[in-house]
């Protein structure tokens, strides 16, 4: 684990994340390790820009293998379109980095395949992926908290099980790609037993 400061924000790098940079490296390169590193970067590099627009500062970063998990010095309160606004923004920005690739000619690079997955995945409304809490916060804008949630749940099971149905595939067609597959296992056991392994 590594710590340190930048300003007042205290931030946190997990072992997990390290473990993930190197299987990212040692499956795809070199290459491909630095391009996943890079497209996660400005993925999260969004999220807080976004927060930073809307009057948010955070005051606490923990960056881990499944993503970046911010704290606010609750000074200023975020409602429920500002949050979805935060959620959208990183993968908005990594579907911006791959159409930037594809314009320059960089379209089979591994930074426009890394830039293009980060994009997709968190743009499927599946909590806690960005585009399931955006659904969730724009449901709450109108329904109640709990009926949102349920609403939201539900939606997310609906899409899971292609999610799982397509990753299992994948697996049986290259004997070895269980990614997908792994994904939408922590994401049906989070729907179903809220097990959240980015909680630091």
């Amino acid at each position: 684990m590594l710590a340190f400061h930048i300003g007042p924000c205290r931030v946190r790098i997990d072992f997990s994340f390290f473990a993930l940079t190197a299987f990212c490296c040692i499956f795809t390169g070199a290459e491909g390790g630095l391009a996943c590193f890079l497209a996660v970067c400005i993925h999260e590099a969004a999220h807080i820009a976004a927060m930073l627009a809307l009057g948010a500062y955070p005051s606490k970063a923990v960056l881990s293998a499944l993503g970046c998990r911010i704290e606010t010095a609750g000074q200023t309160a975020l409602t429920d379109r500002g949050n979805a606004l935060v959620s959208l923004a990183g993968p908005g920005a990594n579907w911006l980095s791959a159409a930037l690739a594809s314009v320059l000619g960089l379209s089979g690079s591994a930074f426009c395949g890394a830039s293009f997955a980060l994009a997709f995945a968190h743009s499927l409304p599946i909590e806690p992926l960005d585009g399931g809490l955006a659904m969730r916060y724009l449901l709450r804008g109108i329904f109640r908290a709990d009926k949102a949630e349920r609403i939201s749940r539900i939606i997310s099971t609906l899409f899971l099980v292609p999610l799982s149905t397509l990753g299992f595939m994948v697996l049986l067609h290259t004997r070895y790609n269980y990614s997908l597959l792994a994904l939408a296992v922590y994401l049906m056991l989070y729907l179903v037993l809220k097990w959240d392994l980015s909680v630091p």
